[in-house]
């Protein structure tokens, strides 16, 4: 990618526990010209409010102003987090709100960048949709479904000259990053590797399907526009195959990329991998995987 940074650019950086996202202030304060960096968000769900709570927690004087949040779920997640960033009107963040991720981008003419937490197969389309408009990309893991979608992702934001962030989280935490550089590769303590292997167990209550209160159903129009069968659907997209990747690419692949950035960025020369619907019967995806 283009690393040249200009006035405008989306510097993120780690230190924000848990969301894994912060502005730089040093990035900030290197804006010439530009007091702030104007931001907004598509995706109002549970991960798009993590990372809008954890610029709030970087204070008044951040230097990173929200002015949008886009989400389908009007009576819902856009609801809520319009009202969130309006309370917070104060520090100089709005809360506009927008339906359709095409007319926030025509309309909102002073954005710098756009924070994505959509489900993974819209991924693509929203982050090209920005780089088309000139704004900087945060967007969370995974990627896309798949790897055309993500090496698109990477050309648009080439040929645009901005900034792309995936939302690794591990790879902005201060713990791995200390590991990886002081533990690993100056001090060599662990000297060569040659075989590492790790576990993930999600709580039962996390895998429950997801429900909504009623009377806040997405119109049948809108669903169907976005990709969504039913509400059943929207709200619990990571069992679908086509929309999520199921728990091996959720929580997975956390681990499975921190395995690679330890060994130096290695790619993988073979994979195996299996699994099976063992538990909840309704989901399309496996809750039960093993890769090797």
């Amino acid at each position: 990618m283009n690393n040249q940074i200009d006035r405008r650019n989306f510097i993120s950086s780690s230190a924000a526990a848990g969301a894994g996202f912060m502005i730089a202030k040093s990035a900030i304060a290197q804006a010439e010209g530009k007091k702030d960096i104007n931001i907004a968000l598509i995706g109002a769900g549970v991960q798009g409010q993590v990372l809008m709570n954890a610029i709030l927690k970087l204070g008044k004087n951040s230097g990173v102003k929200f002015r949008a949040v886009c989400d389908i779920w009007e009576k819902g997640n856009l609801r809520r987090v319009s009202r969130i960033l309006t309370a917070y009107k104060r520090y100089g963040h709005k809360g506009t709100p927008y339906v359709d991720y095409q007319e926030m981008l025509e309309k909102e003419k002073d954005l710098d960048a756009v924070l994505i937490a959509t489900p993974d197969f819209w991924h693509a389309r929203h982050t090209i949709a920005c780089f088309e408009k000139g704004l900087h990309v945060y967007c969370e893991k995974e990627m896309s479904n798949s790897l055309e979608d993500a090496k698109n992702m990477v050309l648009a934001g080439r040929k645009a000259g901005k900034l792309l962030q995936i939302g690794h989280q591990r790879r902005s935490n201060p713990r791995y990053i200390y590991c990886n550089e002081k533990i690993i590769n100056e001090a060599n303590l662990l000297n060569r590797i040659t075989n590492i292997s790790g576990q993930w167990h999600r709580s039962r209550a996390a895998c429950v399907d997801l429900g909504w209160p009623k009377g806040s159903d997405i119109p049948k129009e809108t669903l169907k526009k976005y990709g969504f069968d039913d509400m059943p659907q929207f709200r619990n997209w990571r069992w679908y195959k086509g929309k999520g990747g199921g728990p091996i690419v959720d929580l997975g692949s956390h681990q499975i990329d921190v395995y690679s950035w330890f060994l130096g960025n290695a790619v993988p020369s073979s994979v195996m991998a299996s699994g099976g619907v063992d538990y909840w019967k309704d989901h399309e995806w496996y809750d039960n995987a093993i890769a090797i």
